[in-house]
């Protein structure tokens, strides 16, 4: 599978204190949009829309949007994206199911079909192809055999059973809503929840009702599964108005009937495959249980559930015990759509923020999200506070006012590829994109933005061609890019990377266009007895990354730091003092300090001499980008999170605070005083105290 170049799981939001750029030991934990200085408004966004569908084998997971199928190696957060390259008809996946040897069914508008896995003649791995099952709409639930021969199937219409040539209708369900659909522990019946009409048992071509112990018409259920004693529990929520969520123990004899104590909305009851977890809590604040028997008169554990009985208002007893239910220790993201479970661990879809697994204190998000993917870079311009335009090197350009995302266009052609937007000091937009056979940049300028500041609509605005440049490149093809800048002289400057056949990019230099006067100069490496032209500059290789500081200019290359100043070209490395030459950024804020950030860390330069910041904490691991604030603050997107250094920090030479913890990948201002950071699984929009 394809992974992310870097470490992909986040950290949860926590006020820290200041710290060098530690390394991070065993798993990383999970962000969310919580401020650890106040006054800072964090909204974090991983998907366009929310995940609809989610299964787990062993140690594969497969998630669904509106948008496609991925699928994860859970042990190293290895993914590939499952669509129409590798077969799979239709595009909004809503509903998976794995059978016994991890084969996946798959439901989208274009109907259902699994994707199937054979080993190869030579012996080496498997093969696997999408064969479709037939052109059942509308499916909501997948439960697939164990045998993998045949599958149960729910949704709006009722319930169908595939001997894995046909459906078949389930007359018993017929037109009924099912809402949930878990397959039994003998690995062919399947208990089927429903909406109204309460809960069945469906084996072969029948479905029996199973009594709860309430009324059916009240209820929709979101779940079954076995409590660690062997108990099958549902759990339902109420369907109308006024009506409570149950937890329903089908104990041998007549059900027991529970509501808990406090009333909080059910999301779902999943089963690990060694015990129940109910999820549950209002959108935003959800939290997981296990269910426990405890002895008569314990009292119930903090932030537990306490079971009181549905007819008789009383606590639950069994004998000596009685029911409760534990919160665990793994937490839960907020806003949950979607749960799943196998060999003791929970897996969550979420409404904006991706997928992720419990885990102690924190949850873990997954990386290769619908807006992240791969990227390791990010582009941001903004026409108005509600309306910027995102591209990351994904690559895809993105429509946002910050909370909602929408792909969109930035003037590339019908085939071509975004690569940057950057805006000038007059505020007008440029794009960057790339087209197929063309070795050189295609620019567009955004001539009319779309009337009204809302990101909701993505067509409107109006690009004009603005340059073709034709470029040398070290292999033919389109180029990538690392950077873009326009200089307050209105000069735009592209780092560029050329893609290299069965390899990773490499680098191909840097352009700069004069946009006044549509003048080009590439500033490359030579070929064997090729002469420059006197325009060209000696910049080091493997460019990363520019800064304007006056008539001087500042490189950062994966070789050092490089100062252009007078026609001098100036250069320093580890020798000079730098912590590692590999530099990722290279900024300023205030005062005549000029700051790089490498792959050990933080390093200032002061007049001739560079100094790590942080004062020598051990352990110091890769600072990925740098951006200027507001009041003279300063970020650092590195691998542990991303930092704030208020203007006294900066001055002073201290790291400051994390603001928000993972493995920051880039961090980009705005002209609106806003800071935009790449995660490895998120993008974040961070913006400062209202005065």
């Amino acid at each position: 599978m394809p992974s992310s170049p870097r470490g992909s799981r986040l950290v949860l939001l926590l006020p820290l204190a200041a710290v060098a750029c530690q390394s991070i030991g065993g798993e990383a934990p999970v962000a969310t949009a919580a401020a650890a200085s106040p006054g800072f408004t964090i909204t974090e966004r991983a998907e366009t829309g929310p995940i609809t569908a989610l299964a787990v084998h062993g140690t594969e997971l497969y998630a669904a949007t509106a948008r496609g199928l991925r699928r994860w190696d859970v042990t190293s957060d290895e993914y590939e994206v499952l669509g129409a390259d590798a077969g799979l008809l239709g595009h909004g996946v809503t509903a998976i199911g794995l059978d016994a040897s991890g084969q996946a069914w798959v439901a989208t508008e274009a109907g259902i079909g699994r994707f199937t896995r054979a080993k190869i003649a030579s012996g080496d791995g498997a093969a696997e192809t999408y064969q479709p099952m037939g052109g059942l709409a509308g499916v909501t639930a997948l439960a697939p055999l164990d045998d993998g021969r045949g599958a149960w199937a729910g949704g709006a219409e009722g319930l169908f059973r595939s001997d894995g040539t046909s459906w078949s209708p389930i007359a018993e369900l017929h037109g009924a809503a099912v809402t949930s659909l878990d397959l039994d522990r003998d690995g062919r019946a399947a208990w089927v929840g429903t909406r109204a009409l309460g809960l069945f048992l469906a084996e072969g071509d029948r479905a029996r009702n199973m009594p709860l112990g309430d009324d059916a018409a009240t209820l929709e259920i979101v779940g079954t599964a076995m409590t660690s004693v062997g108990t099958r529990v549902v759990g339902a929520r109420g369907a109308g108005p006024g009506v409570g969520a149950r937890l329903i123990f089908l104990e041998g004899g007549e059900p027991q009937s529970f509501r808990v104590q406090p009333d909080v909305p059910f999301v779902r009851v999943v089963d690990t495959g060694h015990d129940a977890v109910l999820v549950a809590g209002a959108e935003g604040a959800e939290r997981a249980f296990a269910l426990r028997l405890v002895h008569a008169g314990e009292a119930p554990p903090m932030g537990g559930l306490r079971l009181l009985s549905a007819k008789k208002g009383t606590a639950s007893s069994h004998a000596r015990d009685r029911w409760v239910a534990v919160p665990l220790e793994e937490a839960a993201p907020p806003g949950v759509t979607v749960v799943a479970a196998g060999d003791g661990a929970v897996y969550y879809g979420t409404r904006v923020r991706g997928v992720a697994r419990g885990a102690k204190g924190r949850p873990s998000y997954f990386s290769g999200t619908g807006l992240v993917g791969d990227a390791e870079r990010l582009h941001v311009a903004c026409a108005s506070p509600a309306r910027c335009f995102v591209v990351t090197d994904g690559p895809r350009a993105w429509l946002t006012d910050g909370d909602t995302y929408r792909e969109t266009r930035v003037g590339e052609g019908e085939n071509g590829t975004a690569l940057a937007v950057v805006a000038d000091a007059a505020r007008t937009i440029y794009a960057l994109s790339a087209e197929p056979g063309y070795t050189g940049l295609v620019i567009a300028r955004l001539a009319t933005p779309a009337a009204g500041g809302a990101a909701q609509a993505p067509t409107g605005d109006v690009w004009q061609s603005f340059e073709r440049v034709p470029l040398k490149m070290p292999t033919a093809g389109p180029p990538a890019v690392s950077f873009a800048e326009i200089s307050p002289q209105g000069e735009l400057w592209v780092g560029l990377r050329a893609h290299v056949e069965g390899g990773d990019d490499v680098s191909a230099g840097a352009v700069e266009i004069d946009l006044a006067k549509h003048h080009v100069v590439q500033h490359r490496a030579l070929a064997e007895g090729e002469r420059p032209t006197p325009e060209m500059l000696p910049l080091p290789s493997a460019l990363t990354g520019v800064l304007f500081d006056d008539a001087t200019i500042w490189f950062s290359s994966l070789s050092g730091v490089s100062r252009w100043q007078e026609g001098q070209l100036r250069s320093w490395g580890e020798s000079d003092g730098l912590l590692s030459e590999l530099v990722h950024a290279v900024g300023k804020v205030s005062g005549d300090a000029i700051w790089a950030a490498t792959s050990e860390g933080i390093a200032r330069l002061d007049g001739k001499v560079w100094r790590s910041v942080g004062g020598g904490e051990e352990g110091v691991v890769a600072c990925h980008g740098l951006a200027g604030g507001a009041d003279g603050a300063m970020w650092i997107a590195t691998a542990r999170g991303l930092r704030h250094l208020a203007s006294a920090d900066v001055k002073a030479g201290r790291l400051g605070d994390i603001v928000i913890a993972g493995d920051m990948r880039d961090v980009r201002g705005d002209r609106f005083g806003r800071i935009w950071a790449l995660s490895s699984a998120s993008i974040v929009l961070v913006a400062p105290p209202t005065k």
